[in-house]
């Protein structure tokens, strides 16, 4: 295991540290603490992206909660016009740092025009 960010990966499963950010401007105002999206796909396309058939592209687009057990779906599309998505789970929060671990599916989605 790597320190910042931490990651371990087997198979399609990795787990790292994301920096937590508030959600709201003001303090007290119901912030809410998330990872962005750019760094759930970032961590995503650097851990998983080189099992993936080349070529493939990740979309995250939804900031994920920084809370445990917090989950987000993210989808990686392969040039063959094929899909698989990816789960990504908030596994604990240590110092404003989120330990994400991200599984695939177990299935592809065939292309359409499969």
């Amino acid at each position: 295991m790597r320190v910042v960010p931490a990651a371990s990966l087997a198979m399609v499963c990795a787990a790292f540290l994301a920096g937590c950010a508030s959600g709201a401007d003001e303090p007290g105002a119901g912030s809410t603490q998330t990872v962005a999206p750019a760094d759930v796909t970032s961590q995503a396309q650097d851990l998983i992206g080189p099992k993936m058939p080349e070529g493939s592209s990740l979309d995250c687009p939804d900031p994920l909660a920084a809370q445990v057990d917090a989950t987000t779906t993210c989808t990686w599309s392969i040039p063959d016009g094929s899909s698989i998505g990816m789960t990504v789970t908030v596994t604990e929060i240590v110092d404003d740092r989120a330990s994400l671990k991200f599984k695939n599916d177990d299935a592809v989605t065939p292309s359409p025009s499969s």
